[in-house]
């Protein structure tokens, strides 16, 4: 096959992937993992049910697929807030800031409530919490020695960093929550509500 045609196939295999997927958040964002099935998903995707099936065998496949890219937009996200020069406080603030601008809006929070079923559907899928509580675990590393740091700098309020970490996370996936279920609620949302919850007062 000639680079073109081997080009052609690959754009074709993306626009396809991408239609099965924005699909599949619809349709697991409207029915569940249980009430979601492989028809529904092609219909809405526009494709043929034997075109969905040669991507994904099964509708596990799909939402394991879904589980892979919101946990790897979530560490992405967090590493890229936390990439800026400065203090562990100065970091944090960023971060809060980046939270606000690229997590908090109605296409992110589809993603959020993936993560939701995959925590309370996810035992019907073999291995699947076990693997989203090894990934999430990356969170936390990533998070608490910086929460430390800004703790010995006076920052941070005193406790336990993991505890903080957790309050602090827990409060961005509630945020991302309340956002899917009122559109306009991303407006009213700064940054510093988000690095209040740490701040040393």
């Amino acid at each position: 096959m000639s680079p073109r045609g081997k080009a052609l196939n690959e754009e074709m295999r993306a626009k396809a992937l991408d239609r099965i997927t924005n699909a599949a958040m619809k349709v697991f964002a409207d029915y569940g993992y249980s009430g979601a099935t492989m028809k529904e998903i092609a219909q809405i995707a526009g494709l043929s049910y034997g075109l969905v099936y040669h991507y994904f065998p099964s509708k596990e496949n799909i939402f394991r697929y879904l589980v892979d890219i919101a946990l790897e937009k979530s560490i992405e996200t967090i590493r890229e807030g936390l990439a800026v020069k400065g203090t562990a406080w100065e970091r944090l603030k960023n971060l809060s800031a980046y939270l606000v601008q690229k997590v908090l809006l109605p296409e992110s929070s589809q993603y959020f409530i993936i993560m939701i079923q995959a925590l309370t559907q996810g035992k019907k899928i073999d291995g699947l919490m076990g693997y989203v509580g090894e990934y999430s675990q990356r969170h936390y590393e990533t998070l608490i020695p910086i929460i430390i740091q800004a703790q010995e700098s006076g920052d941070v309020i005193a406790g336990d960093p993991v505890a903080l970490t957790a309050a602090y996370l827990s409060f961005v996936q509630g945020l991302s929550f309340l956002v899917f279920g009122e559109s306009d609620l991303e407006e009213k949302i700064s940054p510093e509500i988000l690095i209040n919850a740490l701040r040393n007062k």
